[in-house]
């Protein structure tokens, strides 16, 4: 077994490496790379956070019902920005266009939209997947595990035909075009308001949730963002930090340690549960300056809803060595927050 830790294995949570070496005893697994991210996933034993290579067998539910999700962004040279977002003014507007800019809308949990800053650039950050087609993807792969090969978690990689190959090449591109549908609608909606003149802005589109079919084998991701040639992928790190925006360094020999893959994320420090914890235990003034920065969150109430403050910086684990442990990654941009749009739906 061949595993690879681009983090400090000794600060990985213990649920979720037991359940890292309990995989890892599969003779029909590979190479593995654990990444800064990785946390416990009960669904199908392998934690999130984690690629590895398999090459006569595959592994159709490692990648959970949200099949395709990833992160795309467009930007915007801050030369073609007009004016800053007034919050006060379209943040709600925003709120309700992006709920309406595709029939199943961003999703629940860790989804969003945002804007985002750099120095150089207005940044619209969308991380989505393929809702319900990749449901029905899984539920797809739960029948073939079922008829062939019953209690066991992987598949002959024959039964990864040239057909079933093409049904999941659909559902990932079904997923990419959701997130380009938020990024275009999201656009229009910045040149309608007089925030953005028209120009030309630059897409880039990732995913971290897919299997890779490959001459040699399978590539496994989990939360592992695919990085390929020299395309800029976002890490996003919490809705209250903002994003690094980052490109594989193709000279770097962990790179395909690496398996061509990186963090999809800081990681989280706190379970949601812990999460909401934490914040109860914050003293009022630590609440107060929350309730500054991010005044459009709040509800009527003047608190801020549950889903929101699971992705409080405080529930993620400190990014200063996200890129130390990760040295086949060539930082691009960093970039902080305007707005961001959640869903609380699941």
């Amino acid at each position: 077994m061949n595993t690879v830790y681009f983090t400090d294995r000794s600060g990985v949570e213990q649920h979720a490496l037991q359940s890292l070496l309990h995989f890892e005893q599969h003779e029909r697994i590979g190479q593995i790379a654990v990444f800064p991210d990785i946390h416990y996933c009960s669904e199908r034993a392998i934690p999130v956070g984690v690629a590895f290579h398999t090459t006569d067998v595959f592994y159709p539910l490692v990648t959970g019902k949200d099949l395709g999700c990833g992160v795309a962004y467009l930007r915007i040279p801050l030369q073609d920005v007009l004016r800053s977002f007034d919050k006060v003014q379209h943040y709600r507007a925003l709120e309700r266009e992006v709920h309406h800019m595709t029939d199943e809308g961003l999703g629940g949990g860790n989804h969003f939209l945002a804007l985002e800053a750099s120095e150089e650039y207005l940044y619209v950050i969308v991380h989505t997947g393929s809702r319900n087609l990749g449901i029905y993807l899984y539920q797809e792969n739960c029948r073939l595990l079922e008829q062939h090969n019953p209690g066991q978690e992987w598949l002959p990689l024959a039964l990864a035909t040239p057909a079933y190959r093409r049904e999941y090449a659909r559902v990932l591109a079904y997923a990419a075009s959701r997130r380009q549908q938020f990024l275009a609608k999201t656009y229009d909606f910045l040149q309608r308001n007089g925030y953005v003149r028209a120009g030309t802005p630059v897409v880039a589109d990732s995913c971290h949730n897919l299997l890779e079919f490959t001459p040699a084998g399978v590539l496994h991701r989990k939360g592992s963002t695919q990085l390929v040639g020299d395309v800029e992928v976002v890490i996003p790190l919490s809705m209250s930090r903002g994003s690094l925006i980052v490109k594989p360094n193709r000279w770097q020999p962990s790179l395909a340690s690496a398996l061509w893959s990186c963090a999809h994320g800081a990681g989280r420090r706190y379970s949601r549960t812990d999460t909401l914890k934490h914040w109860h235990s914050l003293k009022k003034a630590e609440k107060d300056a929350y309730r500054q920065r991010f005044p459009e969150l709040l509800n009527r109430q003047g608190e801020f809803d549950s889903s929101l403050l699971q992705e409080f910086d405080f529930a993620y684990k400190d990014a200063a060595a996200l890129l130390q442990t990760q040295p086949h990654l060539i930082l691009c941009d960093e970039t902080k927050p305007i707005v961001t749009v959640k869903s609380t739906g699941i």
